[in-house]
């Protein structure tokens, strides 16, 4: 995390202007939940009001602003989306891939209201700690799972076609998504393809073509990638043993986890982690 920040309930003072529009970028990526008032976010042409109750997601570097109408608060958490594990990552990517370079808004519900705050003043709790202990970042994973998971369930809109309605590319891109959604969220466990194909009625041959196809890699070499960059993350944020880590990102041996991050990195993992910590 690189901040959380709150603020506080206010408008903007009269001699500056009632609701005086403020915008801005930044680096991170920004997660704002709304806790009390009214007023707007805007963006590229997006004029979206937000009230108590909203959360909302804006990727980096985008130019926004908002504007307060009726005194509010919240809380703002800024981080880096290419630093955060990796089912988080799938989770925010696949938020942005519906309105590119936009702003984000859902409106949570009063159960989802309370998780996203419980589990951003678990991340601030964390965060705020002066030696940062792995048990410490496996908290703040769960959190940001929490709040990310919250968003896509309320933000939810109308249901997916039906395979009988959709047209078959929109059906290999669903189906090849429900599969990565699966791959992130159980990279860690022993994964085989045939069973990912089965699970979407396809043979394990159509499947590796589509799945290819679509990411431009083999399901296999997908799956050793992304357990491979987990690792890297692990290794430079976590005091974690590496044999640990190993087993964590779902490698049954240390020595084949030794052998892939060689071949991929092109340094152990104890070098690799020294480098990164320099």
């Amino acid at each position: 995390m690189r901040s959380i920040d709150h603020f506080a309930p206010h408008v903007f003072p009269a001699e500056q202007g009632e609701g005086l529009f403020r915008s801005h970028s930044h680096e991170s990526d920004e997660i704002t939940l709304i806790l009390k008032g009214e007023g707007y976010y805007t963006s590229q042409g997006q004029n979206v009001p937000v009230a108590a109750g909203d959360l909302i997601l804006i990727p980096s570097a985008l130019f926004h602003g908002f504007v307060c109408l009726k005194a509010w608060k919240g809380i703002s958490v800024h981080y880096s989306g290419t630093e955060i594990p990796a089912y988080c990552q799938f989770l925010l990517e696949h938020a942005y891939q519906q309105n590119p370079g936009q702003i984000l808004i859902a409106r949570l519900s009063r159960t989802h209201l309370a998780r996203v705050v419980t589990a951003i003043r678990l991340m601030e709790e964390e965060s705020s700690r002066e030696r940062v202990h792995d048990l410490s970042c496996d908290l703040m994973r769960n959190a940001l799972e929490t709040v990310l998971l919250s968003y896509h369930m309320s933000a939810a809109g109308a249901p997916r076609l039906s395979k009988t309605n959709a047209a078959t590319e929109r059906d290999d891109t669903e189906t090849i998504q429900d599969a990565l959604q699966e791959i992130h969220r159980t990279y860690h466990t022993p994964l085989k393809i045939a069973d990912l194909a089965a699970r979407h009625f396809l043979s394990e041959s159509i499947f590796r073509k589509k799945f290819a196809a679509y990411t431009g890699v083999s399901p296999k070499q997908y799956i050793i990638s992304l357990r491979l960059k987990e690792a890297k993350r692990l290794l430079r944020h976590t005091h974690k043993p590496i044999e640990f880590i190993s087993s964590e990102v779902g490698f049954t041996s240390s020595s084949r986890f030794h052998d892939l991050f060689v071949k991929h990195v092109g340094a152990t993992p104890l070098e690799w982690r020294k480098q990164a910590r320099q």
